[in-house]
């Protein structure tokens, strides 16, 4: 394989590097494995944020805002850069963004002076490529951004996400209805869906369930993932109503109310669980829901993480039918309402299931992490042939 470029990439992340293990993530460390040199950027917050959260205080003068995280044995290096805050009010006015993605572009020049590529996931940064000026820039569309509550206006983040699009070498999209919204703004569009970390995953085989796990009795069934306002809690309320001697487990982060959820006796809310033990939470599982709600259209465009990792870990999947998971009704047991939903439950705790031990490996070794890092690692390469200017 040819030298790694000289080249440092810059990953525009939605999710903090101590936040839930996501594409960002996976995509940063299998970079620094191959070699390069990454600097992954958390998303910043504004000056209003720790109104809401008053832990994130300390996040708006940043002690150590760059921090080197490559591991052992790593060939490239991995950099995690905590920029300043922010105006508030970014998604809603374009001259604040500007003001904010050049306050950005400082921060990171300060970090890495050198040559630049940029892997951006966020809209934002299409006020960013003029003051940093990389050599490459990557738009990864992994979301309806515009779609999402808070202080945005969808205009002026659709506006942003267009330009982004139109200024980049490349462009990646997840999910096949993100994709279709870029194809009259960028020629190229490629689908590159979310993955698992086989190997990682695949030790629930063999794994002891977590000890967590003792005082919920069998069968179980979980829920792994975020629990936003795109997650159907009436059609998982419905289903526990409807199996009162089949247990239900919640892990993940909850970023909206769960107390109707938390309410049901054979719902056990147990919050964020870190990312090593989840293999053991899957060990203990019977099957996983993906319960996400066919009305949203953030939902409409997801390509669900958690569902490839279950599938890695030999874990049923039972999902509403958003478009992604329709793509993939060989794999999933699909329920677009809670009879659908309580019929597949009770057929898989009978010892049904949709793929054959063969045909799960060959579904995990096409969706992994290490088969999506590949793709990028060969983007980069040619876009950073030599030859190639700034965007």
């Amino acid at each position: 394989m040819n030298r790694i470029p000289d080249v440092t990439v810059v990953i525009l992340s939605a999710s903090p590097w101590q936040g839930v293990v996501a594409r960002p993530h996976h995509f940063a460390l299998g970079l620094a494995r191959r070699g390069w040199s990454v600097l992954f950027v958390d998303p910043a917050i504004t000056w209003l944020s720790p109104l809401r959260r008053r832990e994130l205080v300390a996040r708006l003068r940043p002690a150590h805002p760059l921090e080197d995280v490559t591991a052992q044995n790593v060939p490239g290096r991995l950099r995690v850069l905590i920029p300043p805050a922010w105006l508030p009010f970014g998604n809603m006015r374009r001259m604040i963004n500007r003001l904010n993605q050049r306050s950005l572009a400082r921060a990171i020049r300060r970090a890495e002076p050198g040559a630049l590529a940029l892997w951006s996931m966020v809209p934002t940064a299409a006020d960013l490529l003029t003051p940093l000026r990389p050599r490459a820039v990557v738009y990864d569309c992994v979301d309806l951004h515009s779609q999402f509550h808070g202080l945005i206006r969808p205009d002026v983040v659709d506006a942003m996400e267009r330009d982004l699009a139109r200024r980049s070498a490349a462009v990646f999209a997840t999910a096949e209805p993100l994709k279709a919204r870029l194809t009259d703004v960028h020629g190229d569009v490629r689908l590159l869906p979310n993955a698992a970390d086989v190997e990682h995953f695949r030790t629930a085989f063999h794994a002891t369930p977590h000890e967590e796990l003792r005082a919920i009795p069998e069968p179980r069934i979980g829920f792994i993932g975020g629990l936003g306002t795109w997650i159907d809690q009436a059609w998982m309320i419905g289903l526990a109503r409807r199996l009162p001697d089949v247990q239900m487990v919640v892990i993940g982060p909850a970023e909206t109310d769960v107390s109707q959820l938390a309410a049901e006796p054979n719902i056990h809310v147990l919050g964020r669980r870190p990312y090593a033990d989840l293999p053991r939470y899957l060990a203990g599982f019977r099957a996983t829901l993906s319960p996400f709600r066919v009305d949203d259209p953030v939902a409409q465009s997801v390509n669900p993480i958690k569902v490839y990792e279950s599938i890695a870990a030999g874990v049923e999947v039972v999902a509403t039918p958003i478009p992604e998971l329709q793509r993939m009704a060989d794999a999933v047991w699909l329920a677009g309402d809670v009879d659908a939903a309580v019929a597949a439950v009770r057929r898989i705790l009978a010892g049904e299931r949709r793929l054959s031990d063969d045909e799960r490996a060959a579904f995990a070794a096409r969706h992994s992490w290490d088969a999506r890092v590949d793709e990028v690692d060969r983007t980069l390469r040619r876009l950073l042939s030599p030859g190639t200017g700034p965007q």
